[in-house]
């Protein structure tokens, strides 16, 4: 090898060295810039619901989320929602105990309906406002860096939309009956609640064959002490009264019943899920919900609202579509920790 190739050589290797070493720069430049712009200013992104109920005659924020996006925390103390150039409704007042949104953090909440509105020492009526498309509305932040304004909306994602295009969509939700918090499926048969001495208390959940096992440290359950909620209390104060199981008070619940009569309504009518493939579900479920739209909007066109009755009044569009859908639920859900009855 001749003295020009060593030196093309050397050249081509000093080249790569000075271009990994450029690119190594911008790499940690980029990073560095990235993590001052996490750690300044604020960035926060919201979003909220305005809710119409038969509880109250004004329209109302039902829920809000913010998301902080940065590397550093946000101090909160007022949240409005702009309507227009010049109204600002308050939302939540944090300045008895500020709200800190920590980095990354994502705070949401929801509201209870309103008495109504007031400005000064009278009352404002905002519903045909909170209508008008032409008032834009925003959500602003009073923070200990001054106002914010909510710029960009947390872009949320419900399968309900496709529903309504495409009505073999179905959205399915689990059931859990709680107790104090605690689920425990739906083969448990009975929850035994054990009150100690010292006032503390033990949940014990019973389920169909644990007569089979060892449920308890001095004994065992029967076949028979299964049998009803009467049958396993009188066996457990038989024991309590032998000394085998300490504690100071015994209350059973019985699960089957109590679930039979919380989901009534879905016992009732019981479907069993199928694959659709794509062309079932994309073009042939999707003419058929076009078709259901043809129908449903010609059967509108042929009621006539009777006298002081509004077209909305008539028009059950999408409330008669919601109703046909085997997702529907026309009862509310139960609350998230309902309470078996109290034995008496």
């Amino acid at each position: 090898m001749d003295i020009s190739q060593l030196e093309l050589l050397n050249s081509i290797a000093s080249t790569f060295a000075a271009f990994a070493a450029l690119i190594i720069s911008i790499v940690a430049l980029v990073y560095t810039a990235k993590a001052y712009l996490l750690k300044s200013g604020a960035y926060i992104r919201g979003l909220y619901s305005i809710c119409s109920s038969i509880s109250c005659d004004d329209k109302y924020v039902h829920h809000i989320t913010l998301e902080n996006l940065k590397d550093r925390a946000v101090v909160i103390f007022k949240i409005y929602l702009q309507v227009g150039h010049n109204y600002f409704i308050e939302i939540d007042d944090f300045e008895d105990s500020p709200l800190i949104l920590r980095p990354f953090e994502v705070f949401k909440k929801e509201y209870d309906p309103i008495d109504l509105y007031s400005i000064g020492m009278g009352r404002i009526l905002l519903n045909d406002l909170l209508d008008d498309k032409s008032a834009k509305q925003r959500i602003v932040l009073s923070t200990s860096e001054g106002k914010y304004v909510v710029k960009d909306f947390i872009n949320y994602w419900d399968p309900i939309g496709l529903f309504f295009q495409n009505y073999a969509t179905a959205i399915i939700r689990p059931l859990r009956s709680t107790y104090k918090g605690k689920a425990y499926g739906s083969n448990a048969k009975f929850i035994v609640e054990f009150k100690m001495e010292n006032g503390s208390e033990e949940i014990i959940p019973v389920y169909p064959r644990d007569y089979e096992l060892r449920k308890f440290k001095h004994f065992s359950l029967t076949k028979e002490s299964l049998e009803t909620k009467e049958a396993l209390e009188e066996y457990l104060y038989e024991k309590v009264i032998e000394g085998t199981l300490k504690c100071a008070d015994v209350i059973v619940y019985d699960m089957d019943s109590w679930r039979k009569e919380i989901y009534e309504s879905e016992t009732k009518r019981v479907i069993t899920a199928k694959y659709e493939n794509w062309f079932e579900y994309h073009v042939v479920a999707r003419i058929e919900s076009k078709i259901s739209d043809y129908r449903l909007k010609k059967q509108n066109q042929t009621l006539k609202p009777k006298k002081g009755l509004t077209k909305r009044a008539v028009d059950g569009g999408d409330s008669a579509r919601l109703q046909a859908s085997p997702t529907y639920r026309k009862n509310p859900a139960p609350k998230k920790n309902p309470r078996p009855p109290h034995h008496h």
